[in-house]
């Protein structure tokens, strides 16, 4: 009964200081603020979270969480060529911003490279560790039989992940026109080419 009732308090907190930082942006967003929409007091808010910032690491990281599982899923449910599979990783991503936008600009990218993030660079880490993994061991077996280069697992994240970032940054400032997720096959179709390339020559090297 008791943990039902924390748990609904904090499912209470999170919701509303999600939707106020979806509408403001987290520095815009006062503790004050969250315990008026969500209809819990600051004392029990503190008891749960702590701060304003425990209410924000706890959000970054089901956010970030929930779009690196959609990736991972991707990835891991494709049959045929690994290669082929980090363009599915690609196509998921895109499609997701594509979907959610502002949700993904002000709950993700907006922590890219910020203070906030610098201080809590732990939560990142955790984060990406955790929905990383079961990729990195699926792959292990494709760099023992050549299906895949062998490269840092940052490198991967940058190939196939970083084009997502850049394009959808353009739309949301109007660099970009037409359908964000139109884009999405043509993006993939050049991270699969560039990774059988650089398959292609890596296996050539060795003979």
């Amino acid at each position: 009964m008791v943990q039902e009732r924390s748990r609904k308090t904090r499912a209470k907190v999170l919701e509303a200081a999600r939707e106020l930082i979806i509408e403001h942006g987290h520095e815009q967003v006062s503790l004050k603020e969250i315990c008026e929409r969500s209809g819990v007091s600051n004392g029990s808010v503190f008891h749960h979270f702590g701060s304003k910032e425990g209410i924000i690491r706890q959000l970054f990281r089901a956010e970030r969480g929930a779009y690196l599982h959609k990736i991972q899923e991707a990835i891991l449910a494709h049959e045929g060529d690994p290669c082929d599979a980090f363009a599915a990783g690609t196509r998921a991503a895109m499609q997701y911003q594509a979907a959610n936008p502002v949700r993904f600009e002000r709950l993700i990218a907006e922590f890219s490279d910020s203070e906030w993030l610098r201080r809590n660079v732990d939560v990142w880490l955790e984060v990406a560790s955790e929905e990383e993994q079961p990729v990195i061991d699926w792959a292990m077996e494709h760099f023992a039989s050549g299906a895949l280069p062998v490269l840092a697992p940052a490198f991967y994240q940058a190939a196939f992940l970083g084009p997502v970032d850049l394009l959808s940054r353009a739309h949301r400032q109007g660099r970009l026109a037409g359908d964000l997720e139109a884009t999405a096959d043509d993006l993939a179709q050049i991270v699969s080419a560039g990774l059988k390339g650089l398959r292609e020559k890596r296996n050539t090297d060795k003979q």
